[in-house]
């Protein structure tokens, strides 16, 4: 047999057509030969047959070998992650890949890459703001060079509710207005009058036709992270007769 091995490469998964590139190579002592492309191959599927002629003339042909060529690296997607602002110190995020059989890698406030999967959990979280990346490796080893990103704020705290102004105590009118504030902007507030259950409300709250008597009036804040002030504001007074 010849020392020569010639090596053709045909675009996709089986030989057929006019080879894209034909390589030369030398068999060693042993029997094994190596070559490379002559220029790089773009992405896709890819055969390689090898051929060598004996003295005689004839020429023998190995099996056909299918491989890929995969350049591109994989787009990670954050799926799912906690609610911005979150009341809770829990987060749990679910993330995906744009090529299938990749694996991850995660971070939490830039504090390291390390093997991960989905969903990626995390507790004993601290109150304030928070970044959470992923980027995904494909089967052929490219990484996403632009991870996934996911920032958020922790408020575990419950605002504060003041009431700032009421009607004098006692009263000779029938009628009662109340303005109240929050320690943090954006809350919510809830009134309820005499124990009658709590309801959404806004500043200021007005009621009218109150009985003679003694009132109390509750108010209580919730903020954006769906804390609820545990100690609501209150403001007791007593209506006298006209």
């Amino acid at each position: 047999d010849q020392a020569t091995v010639t090596v053709k490469v045909y675009a996709g998964g089986i030989v057929g057509g006019d080879p894209i590139q034909t390589l030369t190579t030398t068999r060693d002592g042993a029997g094994a030969y190596a070559t490379s492309p002559s220029s790089p191959l773009g992405d896709g599927t890819f055969t390689a047959q090898a051929e060598q002629e004996d003295t005689a003339g004839n020429t023998g042909r190995s099996g056909p070998v299918s491989f890929s060529v995969d350049t591109a690296a994989p787009e990670t997607t954050i799926d799912s992650g906690p609610s911005d602002p979150a009341g809770s110190a829990e987060a749990t995020f679910t993330f995906s890949a744009g090529q299938a059989g990749s694996t991850f890698e995660c971070q939490l406030d830039g504090g390291g890459y390390s093997a991960c999967t989905s969903p990626k959990s995390y507790s004993g979280l601290a109150d304030g703001s928070h970044t959470f990346q992923v980027r995904a490796t494909d089967t052929a080893g490219n990484t996403d060079p632009t991870p996934a990103s996911f920032t958020w704020s922790i408020d575990t705290a419950a605002p504060e509710t003041t009431i700032n102004s009421g009607p004098p105590d006692p009263s000779g009118s029938a009628a009662a207005s109340f303005s109240f504030s929050s320690s943090e902007p954006g809350s919510a507030f809830e009134c309820q009058l005499d124990g009658g259950g709590y309801s959404a409300c806004t500043s200021p709250r007005n009621y009218s036709s109150l009985a003679d008597g003694s009132h109390t009036f509750d108010v209580r804040a919730t903020d954006t992270a769906g804390n609820t002030d545990a100690t609501p504001a209150s403001f007791t007074r007593t209506e006298e007769p006209v």
